[in-house]
This record gives C-alpha cells, structure tokens and sequence, in this order.
C-alpha cells in the first residue's frame, strides 16, 4: 500500500538500522578496549566474574611485591648477623690470647679495650638494623609478611625472642635469655672481661669464668638465627613460585572470559557494514515508493 504519513517498511529499516548501528558500536568499543565485555549489559554473568577474578590477580600481584620486600628485608638482617657473627668470632680470637698467663696486666687491657670495642659495634648493629623503620635484631614482635591475596594468608619472616623455646631473634649484648644472644651462656657479652683492670663493656671488672665455652653459645646462637632467616627466606621464595602459577593460571581463565576475539569481531564488523550499506539502499527504495505516492496525488508533477 502506498502511503506518505507512515510505512511499515521505513519503520521495520529504522528498527534494523539502528539494531546494526549498534552491533557496530560495540564491535569498535571491543577494538578499541581489546575487551569483550566493556558494560555490565555485554555479559551480566560474565561480568561478575570477571570482576572476581581481577580481584584475586591483583591480590596476588601485591602479595609477590610484598614477598619481593619480605626477602629484601630478610637479606639486610642477614647481613648484619653476618657483621655480628664476624665480630664474635674477633672476640673469642682476642679472649683466647687474653687468657694467656705469659701477658702483663697493660697488655691484657689493651686486648680488653679492643674486646670492648667489638661488643659496642655489636650493640650498634643491633640498635640500628631497621628496614623501613623496623628493628629487624630486636623485634618487639613477630614481622610477617602478606603473602597472599585473602585473609589469614601470612608468613612469619622474623620470630621475636621466644624465652621458653629458645628460638627467635634478640641481639642484646646484655641479655642471657632464651631467644637472645646470651642464651645458654653464664654471662652476657656486656661483661665480658678477660681479667684486666680496664673492666668489660658494661663496667665489669670481675673475671669472667669459662669465658670461651660461652663465646661458643653466643656465636652458636647467631647461627642458628640466621638459619631460621634461611628458611624464611626459602619459604617466602616457594611461596612467590605457586603466587606466579596460580596468578598465571588466574590471567589465562580472566583473558578466556574478558578478552576480545580480535579476528571475530573484525569479521563481523565487516558483515554489519555490509548490512548496513544494504539496509540504506532499502531505505532509497522505500522512499522512492513514498515519493511515487506523492506524485499520484500532485497529478505527475504538473
């Protein structure tokens, strides 16, 4: 039926056109994003979804960098157990030539002083060992690290002194309780004196007995604190390894889900044009009937 005020087929194009427009613009928002779904409304269930998923690759993304810094951390305090440690074995080496009767009081002096000396850079390297503002040889609680992406998932890197198990971390030159340097030992490193008159670190002018068998345990002591670090350290490193997989695993399921098929969407980008150019041919065709109805009613034109 030829009409001017309406047609069905220009409405039914309008519909059409407007329905391809759209195809259209979504295939250029997926170009342009490389993402499938770009609005709640592309996929309502696969939306929430990928939105679960971004929520854990970030989560352990963050937890590796705190991994990475749990090990940069664990590095420094090793390295200064390290300085501890040399520093100890200095001082035995010094108290064995101490206990030497053949010295004279002067001389055993001279080798205190340096005694002396050594316990003070010990205490040193134990008031100023931090990272990021932590002491990290006398903690005042355990360092743990987040080493994953929920709740609950975290690794202890560095025990405070435990005085019941002797284990943990405790570089007091004064202390001789479990966990610290002195543990096991009849005397703290601060009273060390090898029987001078200059005194020990801490002032102490009384001999100490049985100097060496107690250099032993403090130097046994650092040891061990350095081999809890170890473990740590290997435990952190296996913990970032299953981080890497899980996540990989993770990013593969969250690309299957969210990711454009490029290919797919150039192809249909290229068919909805097609369907485009042959919708607005139609719609030359339709108003051509509507202009063949206006020029029944003018008579032709005349």
């Amino acid at each position: 039926m030829l009409s001017v005020n309406s047609s069905d087929a220009a409405n039914f194009l309008v519909s059409a056109i407007n329905v391809t427009n759209s195809s259209i613009l979504k295939g250029i928002q997926s170009l342009s994003t490389g993402s499938r779904i770009n609005r709640a409304g592309d996929d309502v269930a696969g939306q929430s979804i990928l939105q679960g998923l971004t929520t854990q690759t970030r989560g352990y993304s963050q937890a590796n960098e705190n991994i990475g810094d749990g090990i940069s951390m664990l590095d420094t305090s090793d390295s200064a157990l390290g300085s501890v440690q040399e520093d100890l074995q200095r001082i035995r080496e010094l108290t064995v030539q101490g206990q030497n009767g053949t010295l004279s009081s002067g001389e055993r002096d001279a080798i205190q002083a340096e005694i002396n000396s050594r316990v003070e850079n010990i205490n040193n390297i134990s008031n100023t060992s931090t990272f990021n503002g932590v002491n990290l040889l006398k903690p005042s609680a355990d360092i743990t690290v987040q080493s994953g992406a929920d709740d609950g998932e975290q690794t202890t890197v560095i025990q405070a002194a435990d005085t019941v198990n002797d284990s943990g971390v405790n570089i007091d030159v004064s202390a001789t309780t479990g966990g610290s340097l002195g543990a096991n030992s009849s005397f703290s490193l601060a009273d060390l004196n090898i029987g001078g008159t200059l005194g020990s670190f801490s002032g102490n002018t009384t001999a100490t007995s049985n100097p060496l068998s107690g250099l032993d345990e403090m130097i046994n002591n650092v040891s061990r604190m350095r081999s809890e670090m170890g473990a740590s350290r290997n435990s952190l490193e296996s913990t970032m390894e299953y981080n890497d997989n899980y996540n990989t695993s993770l990013q593969a399921a969250k690309s299957q889900i969210g990711d454009a098929d490029i290919g797919s969407v150039v192809s249909k980008l290229m068919a909805d044009r097609t369907v485009l150019q042959m919708q607005a041919k139609a719609f030359g065709i339709v108003n051509n009937g509507q202009q063949t109805a206006l020029n029944l009613i003018t008579g032709g034109g005349r």
